[in-house]
């Protein structure tokens, strides 16, 4: 839900901040204060189109800011997660339009896409208004809504398997029968390359053997010089270190006769002697396990270029090229064995196909039932509201088999009987479209996953009766999710959770809108206000105060 907008230098706005919470929030005030402006900013805020013309007169640039919570919208924290943006329970989204027309996107200051504004948009608001589009429009979430209320959820995941099975199918088959047709080609050219690898003998860890044995190949010589040079200091030659070491020993134990104690230096002493001796042996394995062998480097840098070329051609790594000599012998199996595979392809393709229609059947057939109870209670709240001639109805008709069925589904609507139905976004408008939507919410309450709802101008053309119902709904519909409504009517106002007045000042001969969130008394005079015009009678004042009494 919606928890704050700052509003700065739009249209009329110089610069607001509104706080929101949950509930029921009615938004007031006379016409052209500029209520739809609040509306029109949050729309822009998540992806609307923006044109220059709403950057405040003598100004740059606009920037809107919101605050959300998130902490139980799933859809919005799964899409935040693809885009690697780090969030909390709350978020910040921050969208500026310049005067050349340029726009920027934010979300916790990080920089996004306008289209990732609107696919996050949806989730987070619905607007129901005039010009406005809302995720009950979209036939996807329809359906959606349809099938939550259906159960169809454990078969749709069943059809989502099983169709992504019929499709890998019949891409198998398509390239099985496009490499058919080149047959004798491909065999011989998978099986060329078969031979290719085969003949390698390819170990998965020879390369790293061969880049470590190589480099002692190549400077065999070098070692056994610097090797020999190494035992003849520490022990052949004259003078060697064993024999000065042999020399110092003595001499310590002259030292010893002489009275001096030398019990660490015989000891160390005896140590170094010990490493030496260590040490030359270590040196003389190392000699000895080098050979000078022409023979061995040239056949392992054959071996070396070998690999190569290999990997230039079949994989990165020998391991990549040892499997795909594996897949090449599929391959030609399947070229060898074309009459028999294909025989058996197409029977699990046709099994798997009548198992996808019977999922879809029977997916369909929930759907069409809980279709008729959700249209009799949607028209029963049209009827609530007021709308005693309207028609509603869930088109189901059989298309295509996808993920999500065979059903193509529309909700269909009419606000007069005996006229044609038709999709709802064609046929619906202004407060009529609000009320309309107020109904379908209300009925699909629990199957309806979006946190705020705005409904623009709802009681537009209504009685003070047909306001009361609505101002009811409205405030049952708010204990479910957030529920913002601009209003005239006293009946609706008086049901709100929370009141934001809004309402124009002339500042340097300028008018500025501006916005407050309404005390208790405060909204007794806004409300009286609503009820007796601009001068406030005590009798609207007192009205005002047993509607908002007996809510």
């Amino acid at each position: 839900m919606i928890t704050a907008l700052s509003i700065k230098n739009y249209a009329l706005i110089e610069n607001i901040t509104i706080d929101f919470e949950k509930g029921l929030t009615v938004i007031t005030g006379e016409t052209g204060a500029g209520k739809s402006i609040i509306i029109d900013s949050i729309d822009l805020l998540l992806g609307a189109r923006a044109s220059t013309s709403i950057i405040r007169t003598g100004t740059k640039s606009c920037t809107i800011t919101a605050e959300f919570n998130i902490s139980k919208n799933t859809n919005v924290k799964s899409i935040l997660s693809d885009l690697s943006i780090d969030f909390e329970k709350e978020i910040i989204i921050r969208r500026q339009i310049d005067s050349s027309g340029k726009s920027k996107a934010f979300i916790n200051d990080i920089s996004v896409s306008i289209n990732t504004l609107s696919n996050i948009g949806k989730y987070l608001v619905d607007f129901y208004a005039q010009h406005k589009s809302n995720m009950l429009f979209e036939q996807n979430y329809q359906k959606q809504i349809v099938d939550s209320i259906a159960n169809n959820n454990s078969l749709l995941e069943k059809l989502s398997v099983k169709y992504d099975k019929y499709e890998s199918l019949k891409k198998q088959k398509e390239e099985i029968e496009k490499a058919n047709t080149d047959r004798e080609r491909l065999l011989d050219l998978y099986k060329y390359q078969i031979n290719e690898i085969n003949k390698a003998n390819l170990i998965s860890d020879e390369e790293e053997k061969i880049e470590q044995e190589l480099p002692k190949l190549k400077n065999a010589e070098k070692i056994k010089t610097v090797t020999g040079e190494m035992l003849s200091i520490l022990y052949k030659q004259e003078h060697s270190v064993t024999d000065n070491l042999s020399i110092i020993n003595k001499q310590v134990d002259l030292l010893e006769k002489y009275g001096i104690n030398v019990e660490n230096i015989s000891k160390n002493l005896a140590s170094s002697m010990s490493q030496i001796d260590d040490i030359y042996r270590e040196v003389e394995d190392l000699s000895n396990s080098i050979d000078i062998a022409p023979e061995k480097l040239d056949s392992m840098l054959e071996r070396q270029q070998l690999i190569k070329k290999l990997k230039s051609k079949y994989g990165k790594t020998l391991q990549e090229i040892i499997d795909y000599g594996k897949q090449l012998e599929d391959k030609v199996k399947n070229l060898e064995n074309y009459e028999v595979n294909m025989d058996k392809l197409q029977k699990e393709i046709n099994l798997t196909l009548k198992e996808i229609t019977s999922l879809c059947e029977q997916i369909s057939d929930k759907r069409k039932k809980v279709s008729k109870s959700i249209s009799k209670d949607i028209i029963s709240e049209l009827e609530d509201l007021n709308m005693k001639n309207s028609q509603f109805e869930i088109d189901i008709k059989k298309g295509e088999i996808t993920k999500t069925g065979f059903d193509d589904l529309d909700f269909m609507f009419s606000a007069n009987k005996g006229e044609k139905l038709y999709p709802l976004s064609l046929v619906a408008s202004g407060g009529e479209i609000s009320r309309v939507m107020l109904a379908l919410s209300t009925t699909v309450s629990n199957n309806y996953n979006v946190d705020t709802v705005i409904f623009d101008e709802i009681d537009t053309g209504t009685s003070g009766k047909t306001g009361e119902k609505i101002g009811k709904k409205l405030k049952s519909l708010s204990k479910e999710r957030q529920i913002i409504s601009i209003s005239h009517l006293a009946q609706i106002a008086s049901n709100a959770d929370n009141h934001i007045k809004i309402y124009k000042e002339s500042e340097n001969g300028r008018n500025i809108t501006k916005a407050k969130v309404l005390n208790d008394k405060e909204r007794v005079e806004e409300i009286a206000k609503i009820i007796s015009g601009e001068k406030v009678t005590e009798h609207a004042r007192k009205h005002a105060e047993e509607m908002l009494s007996d809510n």
